[in-house]
């Protein structure tokens, strides 16, 4: 059974050949479809919708779609759903969606097996994506607003970022986000977070060192940290385990449903 049996996906737009390519194959995995135009989508009927993933052809229909992309950015539904938008290969037309709140953008002529599986991973189906199609959604600082554990998220790749804050936000987590891990034992103690997940391998960094640092200042030393990365070797186990993390996830092998149940439980201790 694929993750997508069972979801129901909205879709916003002209009913062109890649989208109804689209459609086709989300369908073969069990998904279903209901279709809109755009001139008819109002925001009375996008609060009453109930679905799992919303795709929205903002390049046939123009202003239309724009106006239908608006009324998703001021309603409920985009807070709490991925939203796929199909716009030109251009940065001003891309920029303008996620700026909107799209969670990620599909192109003209994207290979269909792409699409599905980026929607796969929304779902918490893997974790990466080739990086061209990797859209960066998160600011440096993007923290939640609800009231249960903090969690401090330090991880590079810009998808994995995105579906992160996605699982955060619709479990009510306060979080902060990082891509690099600069400046880190500074930031931790701004945020007090009460877990951090930290990725082994990021840009001109080695996780390590920056486990390191937060072991080695007083304030934070035993601040709780899960490993979440794809390198995963003997040696790595061993320098985790001296250095006292609370779990070691490979991304890979990790759903990341599985990863908010312990934050879950880590949630209930304290």
């Amino acid at each position: 059974m694929s993750i997508l049996t069972g979801k129901h996906i909205f879709v916003i737009g002209d009913e062109t050949t890649q989208i109804s390519k689209i459609e086709a194959a989300l369908i073969t995995y069990g998904a279903t479809i209901t279709s809109i135009s755009c001139e008819l989508t109002t925001k009375e009927k996008l609060e009453q919708i109930q679905c799992d993933l919303v795709v929205i052809n903002h390049l046939h229909d123009g202003a239309q779609c724009h106006v239908a992309l608006q009324l998703l950015q001021e309603s409920q539904l985009i807070k709490t759903t991925p939203v796929f938008v199909l716009v030109e290969h251009s940065q001003h037309s891309i920029a303008d969606a996620l700026s909107m709140g799209a969670a990620d953008y599909i192109v003209p002529d994207e290979d269909v097996h792409t699409v599905v599986e980026k929607m796969k991973v929304v779902f918490g189906e893997g974790s990466s994506l080739n990086d061209e199609t990797a859209i960066d959604l998160t600011p440096k600082q993007l923290a939640g607003t609800g009231k249960g554990v903090r969690v401090f998220a330090i991880e590079d790749d810009p998808l994995l970022r995105n579906l992160l804050a996605i699982k955060f936000e619709k479990s009510n987590v306060p979080f902060e986000l990082d891509s690099d891990g600069e400046h880190i034992v500074e930031r931790i103690k701004a945020f007090k977070p009460h877990i951090v997940i930290l990725d082994l391998m990021l840009p001109g960094r080695d996780g390590f060192e920056l486990l390191r640092e937060i072991r080695a200042d007083a304030t934070i030393t035993d601040m709780p940290v899960i490993i979440f990365s794809n390198r995963d070797t003997p040696e790595d186990r061993a320098a985790a385990q001296e250095l006292g993390v609370k779990g070691f996830y490979i991304k890979a092998l990790t759903d990341l449903t599985e990863l908010m149940a312990t934050l879950e439980k880590f949630a209930k201790r304290q």
